[in-house]
């Protein structure tokens, strides 16, 4: 989140442009870990 800001903004100032490219790159950053957890472990995160 506060990298986003940074390159998108120059500091940390939320704007509406900002907020929807902070979830989309957090979402994506998850991906990798609940993908494996899914079938390593076959555990969900619910």
């Amino acid at each position: 989140m506060n990298l986003v800001d940074v390159v998108l903004t120059g500091g940390a100032v939320l704007t509406l442009l900002v907020v929807p490219v902070m979830f989309a790159v957090g979402f994506v950053a998850a991906v990798p870990y609940n993908y494996w957890r899914l079938k390593a472990l076959g555990k969900a995160c619910h």
